[in-house]
């Protein structure tokens, strides 16, 4: 048993850390994985994008520097005029000084900038250059670029230049009044070598690359400077083109994967490339040291849980030795460990309850003496309680007698006031939990108004309103009558008139029923009012009985209240409405047949 409890403890010791181990290990590597997988491939989009930015930006930077040509009065009067005959004295020395000039100063990568008109101009008599070429070739490349329906207003780059390794940046020039009309074109030769030490810059680890390509798969860049020019294997670039904002694989080259990106200002493609292995490298030295630093934690783990196991069931082993010998009979304490822990704590909870159960069995006799006087009182007040159910059986014969004599001395007066109190007695003291329903209700009022009749020696008839619907919903018993005996003690304190009336409605409002008794007596003053309202909502301090009854023989406001509340809840009970010399109106307030459980009281 106690090598079983050992071993137990032990492998529940290794089962635990172990798991713990492989779901941590075995999740922290899968998700560390993931996100290095992740960080490479955002790597290479972000460094594709900023290459991109970078490029165009370069780009635009010649559109922006266009504008100074573009209004420059020499230019626009030059464009202007109806034949290249009558502008003499526009001079390319003209054109060099005031309007090419600052351009290829602040722009020293142009080597050639050139206006051509479509009234004569020809692009030797606005150009200027830095270095030498055929003006005859020159004439019949500007002619082609005039006739080229793609070019238009906005700047357009042609990576294959007139100039070897230069681009071309072209742009028409539109009339003043229609953006359809063009008047000519203007050009730069831009010399290439610039972004390629823009792109040298870029490094993607140690055999990362990338490499631009054109819209006709033409290299523009490759850090192979043989390949710059050449052609891009047609299976590459449909690959290219078809994966573009993707990470994908080219079919030939093994053991790297790239992403492309396609720039919407210039039309060029990006494509940039990271060999699996490196990017794999990180993620394999991560498995690598999970799987040792599990290792190594798992062996110190087992070690620990062993000696965990073993200075838990050494302190066990002592109570069950203690535990026996109580059990025998024989009060014995157990010795502490010295540990101060949680297990010293149970033994001194051990011995504390062996010490109080010594003093329980002394005190159990003594207990079995004082059960047995405890019943003896306790069948007592059951024999008085029977005696108090007699009682009422007595007075209800007695009144019975009454009525025979009534009857014999024809009497139809005693009759009627005897019955109808005999029925209130009955009603009101009755203990069993028959469900009150209101017709119940209001024939105890009906006996009620049968007493009141003789004793107000005149009749006094109450408007009951409630709806043959309600008749049967259920609600507390003996709320209706304390509050009509209420209205002929408060209400008309000087005596019935005709024009007095008391009235008796009901309605449902969702899972809410609410009984109201209105009358148009005197009504109550503001003060006694807020009085009355703060008692009934601080109900639940004040006592079953209220001590200031309202009239008498009244079980009074506060009660019927307080037994509502009692059988509903405290957000259910009484509300009273009133305005001296108005009248004065009772809300009972209960819950729906459908949405309560009625327990009679």
């Amino acid at each position: 048993m106690k090598s079983r409890l050992v071993r137990k403890v032990y492998i529940y010791f290794v089962v635990i850390i172990t798991m713990a181990l492989v779901t941590v290990g075995v999740t922290g590597y899968w998700r560390s994985s993931n996100e290095l997988e992740h960080q490479y491939d955002g790597l290479l989009t972000q460094i594709v994008d900023n290459v991109l930015h970078e490029t165009d930006l370069f780009l635009k930077s010649y559109e922006r520097a266009t504008l100074s040509i573009l209004i420059s009065p020499v230019v626009k009067e030059a464009l202007d005029l109806p034949n290249r005959a009558t502008a003499g004295f526009y001079s390319a020395e003209i054109a060099m000084k005031g309007v090419f000039q600052p351009v290829l100063i602040n722009n020293p990568e142009i080597s050639m900038t050139y206006i051509v008109g479509y009234n004569g101009f020809k692009a030797t008599d606005f150009n200027v250059h830095i270095v030498p070429f055929n003006y005859k070739g020159f004439e019949e490349y500007v002619e082609q670029m005039k006739e080229d329906e793609t070019i238009n207003a906005k700047l357009t780059i042609r990576d294959s230049g007139f100039l070897d390794g230069h681009l071309t940046l072209i742009r028409k020039l539109a009339d003043r009044t229609s953006s359809s009309q063009f008047k000519g074109i203007m050009g730069f030769e831009l010399k290439i070598e610039e972004l390629n030490t823009l792109w040298k810059g870029i490094k993607l680890g140690n055999t990362g690359y990338f490499f631009i390509v054109n819209d006709r798969g033409k290299i523009l860049y490759h850090p192979d400077s043989s390949r710059i020019g050449k052609q891009l294997n047609g299976r590459h670039f449909n690959t290219v083109e078809a994966k573009t904002d993707q990470v994908f694989e080219l079919p030939g080259e093994p053991g790297r994967v790239f992403f492309s990106r396609k720039s919407d200002y210039s039309g060029w493609t990006l494509v940039a490339s990271m060999s699996t292995a490196e990017q794999r490298q990180p993620i394999s030295d991560l498995r690598q040291t999970t799987l040792l630093v599990g290792v190594v934690t798992l062996i110190l783990a087992i070690f620990l849980a062993y000696g965990f196991g073993r200075s838990i069931i050494r302190p066990v082993r002592l109570l069950e030795n203690g535990m026996r010998q109580t059990a025998k009979g024989q009060w014995t304490r157990v010795p502490l460990t010295g540990s101060l822990d949680e297990m010293d704590q149970l033994i001194i909870s051990y011995n504390t309850m062996v010490s109080r159960l010594e003093e329980l069995v002394e005190r159990v006799y003594e207990t079995e003496l004082r059960n047995q006087d405890n019943l003896m009182k306790r069948q007592q007040a059951e024999f008085q309680s029977l005696q108090l159910q007699i009682n009422p059986h007595f007075l209800y014969n007695t009144l019975e007698i009454i009525i025979c004599y009534a009857v014999i001395q024809k009497s139809s007066e005693i009759k009627d006031i005897v019955r109808s109190l005999s029925y209130m007695l009955r009603y009101s003291i009755r203990t069993d939990l028959e469900k009150i329903t209101v017709a119940n209700e209001l024939k105890h009022i009906l006996y009620f108004m049968s007493i009141m009749k003789y004793r107000n020696q005149r009749e006094f008839e109450i408007d009951v309103r409630v709806s043959t619907d309600y008749l049967l919903d259920s609600m507390v018993r003996l709320t209706l009558q304390p509050l009509v005996e209420n209205v002929f003690k408060h209400a008309f304190p000087y005596g019935i008139e005709d024009k007095h009336t008391i009235i008796i409605d009901a309605w449902k409002e969702d899972s809410d029923f609410y009984v109201v008794v209105q009358d148009n007596g005197c009504g109550i003053g503001a003060e006694a009012l807020l009085n009355l309202n703060t008692r009934l909502m601080n109900s639940r301090q004040e006592k079953l009985v209220d001590t200031q009854p309202t009239c008498e023989g009244s079980i009074g406001l506060l009660n019927v209240h307080n037994r509502i509340q009692m059988v509903f809840g405290q957000q259910y009970g009484l509300s009273v409405q009133s305005e001296q010399g108005v009248g004065t109106k009772v809300t009972i307030h209960m819950p729906t047949s459908s949405a309560k459980k009625v327990i009679a009281v």
